[in-house]
């Protein structure tokens, strides 16, 4: 199941708030994703909880004993109606001015929407929450609805659709909270934490392996000008101090300065062992 179709299923069983919340529910669905003209309603999903909460609302909202009934050789559940007294009724009802008198209201109207063109991409991928709607004025009223919840959006136009849009993880989590999918929510900053721990791991990781080739690079560099003064028989001209620590980066090439610095006697600090090396470089140069 993907994480769209997890989330539909979470949000078809929540208790509505209120009696105009069921009519405020099947607006946000029928005005994004049904097909509505002045004598008939259409809208089809393939999801079976959607279909059955679409049927509770018709039930609820306006007193229609209506089953969604499922499309002969198709995975799809319709609920039509071309009665014109049902579709008159149903019609005014959701394109009036009032149709979301309370905060509770609203919230269903874009609990309705999502159920009827919403999705939201896996969050182990990206972020991404989108309602796909028919018109500019309709993604526009399902815009204001969610600004003026404090969850601010975007709008775009996409293959004949107009797509309300949220992008930000902590945004899409809380329209989720907010429209009845809480698990959902909670699964994503879970999953957002997850992420953020992995990338300080990469992080460091990478820092430490570069840290290791840099240094990996200067003993590289210490062991060539070592071996040059050694070769050119100047090994004993230089002071004790350097050739102890030319004599420990030969035998431990592989140390860090802190560690070459523990190893002599007295130990070091790395500023030390480095203001030595960089002596021995010099050395060597100059041979």
């Amino acid at each position: 199941m993907s994480f769209s179709s997890d989330i539909n299923e979470r949000i078809s069983q929540p208790e509505l708030q209120c009696p105009n919340c069921a009519a405020a529910e099947l607006a946000g669905a029928l005005r994004v994703a049904g097909r509505i003209s002045a004598d008939k309603i259409k809208f089809t999903t393939e999801n079976k909880s959607v279909a059955d909460r679409i049927g509770q609302d018709l039930s609820e909202g306006f007193g229609l004993d209506c089953h969604v009934r499922r499309r002969d050789g198709s995975r799809a559940y319709q609920f039509l109606t071309d009665d014109i007294y049902e579709a008159e009724n149903i019609i005014g009802r959701i394109m009036s001015d009032d149709i979301l008198p309370f905060a509770c209201c609203r919230a269903s109207y874009v609990r309705g929407a999502f159920l009827g063109g919403g999705s939201v991409s896996n969050p182990q991928k990206s972020y991404h929450l989108e309602f796909d709607t028919k018109s500019k004025e309709e993604a526009e009223f399902l815009g204001a609805i969610l600004s003026r919840e404090g969850f601010p959006s975007k709008i775009t136009y996409r293959k004949g659709y107009y797509i309300v849009y949220v992008k930000e993880c902590e945004a899409i989590a809380d329209i989720l909270g907010y429209i009845g999918a809480g698990n959902s929510a909670l699964e994503m900053f879970t999953i957002q934490i997850e992420k953020e721990m992995r990338n300080e791991v990469n992080r460091r990781v990478n820092c430490e392996n570069a840290n290791a080739d840099k240094a990996a690079r200067a003993s590289g560099r210490h062991l060539v000008a070592i071996r040059k003064i050694t070769d050119a028989k100047k090994f004993d001209k230089m002071p004790e101090v350097l050739q102890e620590i030319a004599r420990l980066r030969m035998e431990f090439p592989e140390d860090s300065l802190k560690e070459l610095g523990e190893k002599t006697d007295p130990p070091i600090g790395k500023s030390g062992v480095n203001h030595r090396l960089n002596r021995i470089m010099e050395f060597a140069e100059n041979i």
